[in-house]
């Protein structure tokens, strides 16, 4: 039976009862002294005093740091009250109140640093923050906090949590099951009563409790798991077995494996179980599978890796007669199985693709031919570079020409060349191979690049002189950081801090000063002093952080594009929040999020908007607006006329926004996987726009509606974005 919430509450009002009760406290008026304090210097008062009010130790005292929070404006103080309430672990009934405080902020703060930071709060209780987890997982609150307070509890739990874990494993896998039928339930609710809230059920803690109890699971149990229809389960279940009856996972490896339209992941696993016990021989079958258009990408990676993996002599020779036949995803499976195959006639192989038709294809093999490291290889990389259209792969080529010849003088003066071209890819490849290289005769190439009109070349320079860690840069990104804003201004401060460890942000003027204090005696901090400075540096980034957000994630760019997914089944209506409660449709959401965004970014922020479904449109054509009164007028009626209908074109409205040579960050929303487009191949996506970005340094954000969609979290892991799923 299902713990139920209040019982919960009443276990850990119970618990608390039974915790030691505190040292002696002191004079009477000394929380109220404190209390008062705080509250009057709000956002500027000394750490102390907050110390010092949590040291006490009381009910009053955990009430008061509760009531302060509420008050406070900034996210920094916010968490350093939070923080604080840790100290009532254990601590009477005040522990009770403090816990309270801080499940109240996991699931009902808008912040998502607050929401996060205060379950890691609650996980780092040792005495009720099991129970206080608990109630969250059993709570109405948003998906990914349920999630993150399963894990935490999975973390510090126990062989005496297993009954609870199991009775999430084996409830309905329904997620929305309807409510059950009441006598009354035409009625209409009592109008003083408050709405019953909505708890959904979700997959992902049926298989975050199915973790916790795989290894204790007996025999009957786990054959159901392996039967059971979601693929985290099967999973699991397979690994399991696999440790347990190696034979009996072959059979359900076979399966999983055959099984075409199966998700990835587990066919990758049935597939290194299957060679794991029949080794070589199963390479042809491999080959031949990962040959057949049908095979995802992903999977097609996969099986090149097994058979690489295998380094036989007689899958190696099968392997090199594939090399360059076949279509397309037949000549880039074939090079990813090669790459490590020392043979000098299978180089010659690799090297002819540098001049296949496909673009895919000739970055496939200079991406190889780098890492193969054969000199010979130059002049076919040379001429790949001179007469390819294409900047990706010319990016590629320079790349690829600077693991082949390292500091070679005649590559090293082709390079400076590169780092003017007027191409930015090729431009930005020679920029940031010059810093990673550490090429210190050529700092004054990077100095020139930084002040280069084209924002991704700047970044790129910028990169360079953060890689290559001279103290030659730290002047030349103070000068250059007056001319900079939005998310480049951010970076340009990242960087900054990184060489020097100080605090300054994004001010210029103190920046200035410093330097001209100090800047003649000083040099770059070694990696370790960089470590211990971060952790200071992330609590006053947090004082200095936008407040314009698009679904909860912030926005520091003032050159941002968002991709919006108007397909037909955004049509379909959100999870309301309350047991018989209506809700608006994803599009309707998606519009009014949107319009709240656009009159929140700041005065000469750039922007566009695309939107896809069976085909792609763009709002502006010429690229990015600025943000002012008229053209936010403007983006609000477009907004606004938005329909839905159609399929999923993501890929064709990624690569319309990488044309935009101004788009610093991107944010994609979407609610499906891909079904329309030039590439609808998750895999394929991510591998192309991963290529896009090498030398773009764009950031993707994405948001996923109503389920959860791989290529999303791809993309945003892939670029250093945030991830985030509704419902």
């Amino acid at each position: 039976m299902i713990r139920l919430y209040t019982a919960l509450a009443c276990l850990v009002f119970f618990l608390g009862a039974l915790s030691p009760a505190p040292a002696l406290p002191p004079a009477p008026d000394a929380v109220e002294d404190l209390k008062s304090e705080i509250a009057k210097k709000r956002d500027t008062v000394d750490l102390e005093k907050i110390t010092a009010l949590a040291e006490i130790k009381t009910l009053k005292a955990a009430e008061a740091i509760s009531d302060l929070f509420d008050s406070m404006g900034s996210i920094y103080m916010r968490l350093e009250l939070l923080k604080r309430l840790e100290v009532f672990d254990g601590v009477g009934e005040a522990e009770q109140s403090a816990l309270q405080k801080l499940m109240d902020i996991a699931t009902a703060s808008r912040e998502r640093e607050l929401r996060s930071a205060a379950l890691d709060a609650i996980g780092r209780c040792r005495h009720l923050g099991q129970s206080f987890l608990e109630m969250i997982v059993e709570s109405p609150a948003e998906d990914d906090i349920r999630e993150k307070a399963m894990d935490l509890h999975v973390a510090h739990g126990s062989e005496a949590d297993h009954t609870w874990y199991r009775e999430i494993y084996e409830r309905e896998k329904k997620e929305n099951a309807k409510p059950k039928k009441k006598a009354d339930r035409k009625k209409k609710r009592d109008a003083e009563k408050e709405p019953e809230a909505k708890v959904y059920k979700l997959q992902s803690l049926r298989e975050k409790a199915l973790a916790a109890i795989i290894s204790k699971m007996e025999g009957a149990d786990l054959d159901k798991a392996l039967n059971a229809s979601t693929w985290g389960v099967r999973y699991q279940a397979l690994e399991e077995l696999s440790r347990r009856d190696a034979k009996k996972a072959l059979v359900y490896a076979e399966g999983f494996y055959s099984h075409l339209e199966g998700r990835v992941e587990l066919r990758a696993l049935s597939a290194r179980l299957l060679a794991a016990d029949d080794g070589p021989r199963i390479a042809a079958r491999f080959i031949k599978d990962a040959r057949k258009f049908i095979c995802p990408h992903a999977l097609r990676m996969d099986l090149a890796d097994i058979l690489a993996g295998f380094k036989d002599p007689k899958v190696d020779s099968k392997l090199k007669k594939i090399v360059g036949k076949g279509k397309v995803f037949e000549k880039l499976f074939s090079l990813r199985a090669v790459r490590f195959i020392e043979d000098e006639k299978l180089d010659k192989k690799i090297w002819k693709l540098l001049k296949d038709k496909d673009d895919g294809v000739r970055i496939a093999a200079a991406r190889v031919v780098g890492q193969r490291g054969n000199r010979e290889a130059r002049k076919l990389l040379q001429k790949m570079i001179d007469k390819s259209k294409n900047s990706v792969v010319i990016g590629e080529g320079i790349d690829a020409m600077g693991k082949l010849l390292g500091n070679d003088p005649e590559w090293d003066a082709t390079l400076v060349e590169y780092a003017g071209s007027e191409d930015q890819e090729i431009r930005n490849a020679a920029v940031l191979q010059i810093g990673k290289d550490g090429r210190e005769a050529h700092f004054d190439v990077l100095g020139d690049a930084l002040q280069h009109a084209t924002w991704s070349t700047r970044f790129a320079a910028l990169r360079g002189m953060g890689e290559m860690r001279d103290k030659r840069a730290i002047p030349l990104l103070i000068a250059q950081m007056k001319n900079e804003n939005g998310r480049l201004l951010v970076e340009f401060a990242d960087v900054l801090f990184s060489l020097t460890g100080k605090p300054y942000r994004k001010a210029v003027h103190s920046w200035e000063a410093w330097w001209k204090a100090e800047g003649a005696g000083f040099d770059v901090i070694s990696l370790a002093e960089l470590e211990e400075a971060t952790d200071a540096e992330e609590i006053r980034r947090l004082k200095q952080i936008t407040n314009v957000k698009f679904f909860g994630i912030r926005i520091v760019s003032q050159r941002v594009i968002f991709i919006i997914d108007v397909s037909g089944s955004m049509l379909e209506t959100m999870r309301t929040q309350y047991v018989g409660g209506k809700s608006s449709t994803r599009i309707d959401v998606a519009k009014e999020e949107l319009a709240k965004c656009i009159d929140g970014l700041d005065r000469g922020a750039l922007f566009n908007i695309i939107t896809f479904s069976s085909g792609v449109e763009t709002w502006l054509e010429d690229g990015v607006a600025g943000s002012n009164e008229a053209s936010r007028d403007e983006a609000r009626d477009y907004i606004g006329r938005l329909g839905a209908g159609g399929a999923t074109n993501l890929y064709d409205s990624l690569e319309m926004a990488f044309q935009d040579p101004e788009v610093d960050t991107i944010f994609v929303l979407s609610d499906g996987e891909p079904t329309a487009g030039a590439e609808t191949d998750i895999g394929t996506i991510r591998a192309h726009t991963s290529a896009w970005n090498e030398r773009r340094g764009i950031q993707i954000n994405t948001i996923g509606i109503g389920g959860d969609f791989q290529v999303l979290e791809w993309l945003a892991e892939d670029s250093g974005g945030t991830h985030i799923k509704l419902r």
